[in-house]
């Protein structure tokens, strides 16, 4: 997401190719947007989610997640609504139309490495 590439990709903002290569920060922007997908919810139970899942083995510091979701508000993937809350009004984050489509080129390309994985691991 924060580097850029050579490609003719003509479209605004962000976006997936094989000249950019992957990192755990594309895997954490992916894993935020499809939970948020599922359910709009605030930060910590977010950040509380992913750390918990069978599907993301990285470890990372709460201010990684909220950092991600102020960037990713910050390019229209994601929008936020104020709700009161324990301890004050907190930010509820839902994925927007773009986010969606970001999402399914996150996921897309996910699934090319992930048989590239196999073939190497068979290899």
């Amino acid at each position: 997401m924060r580097r850029k590439c050579g490609c003719s990709h003509q479209g605004h903002g962000p976006h997936r190719c094989g000249e950019m290569g992957f990192s755990v920060g594309d895997y954490l922007t992916a894993a935020i947007l499809k939970e948020l997908l599922k359910k709009p919810m605030h930060g910590y139970d977010l950040y509380e989610k992913i750390i918990n899942s069978e599907y993301y083995p990285f470890k990372h510091d709460q201010s990684v997640v909220y950092s991600l979701l102020r960037k990713l508000n910050s390019l229209g993937f994601l929008r936020y609504s104020l709700e009161e809350g324990n301890g004050g009004v907190r930010k509820v984050y839902e994925v927007t139309e773009e986010g969606s489509r970001y999402l399914e080129e996150l996921t897309n390309y996910i699934a090319d490495l992930k048989d590239a994985f196999e073939k190497f691991l068979n290899y």
